[in-house]
């Protein structure tokens, strides 16, 4: 069902200085910026090879990014993991009694309370330009 590690998200209180900083120790490069108002965070995609490394500043404090950084502070929010078969795994977990939403056949979040407190996506690999 897991696959490789194919995005790690952070959460982080300002976003242009955390891109500034990821770029300026590792040498990534920003792929694409995005703003979601559903879940509250604007964000960076950097790409790390296999995956990326997504950068998450919350901009409703009401909302899950802005929920986690509060009570948890910077730091990591959600490990994405590579599935082949998303609605396969959704299936599975959901027939083991784990809190498990899918908004699409590609992607899944499984609840932190029923990982130990990670927040876990199972995706599919993207591809870079």
């Amino acid at each position: 069902m897991l696959g490789d590690v194919v995005e790690l998200s952070v959460v982080v209180r300002d976003l242009d200085a955390a891109v500034e900083r990821y770029t300026k120790l590792f040498g990534l490069k920003v792929h694409k910026r995005g703003e979601s108002k559903q879940f509250g965070f604007k964000n960076a995609i950097l790409p790390t090879g296999i995956g990326h490394i997504e950068l998450m500043q919350p901009t409703d404090p009401d909302k899950p990014v802005g929920r986690f950084l509060a009570k948890h502070g910077e730091g990591v929010y959600l490990v994405g993991f590579e599935c082949q078969d998303v609605p396969g795994a959704v299936k599975k977990l959901r027939g083991d009694g784990v809190k498990v939403d899918s908004p699409r056949d590609d992607l899944a979040w499984v609840h932190p309370r029923e990982t130990n407190g990670l927040f876990v996506e199972l995706r599919h690999r993207e591809k870079y330009d």
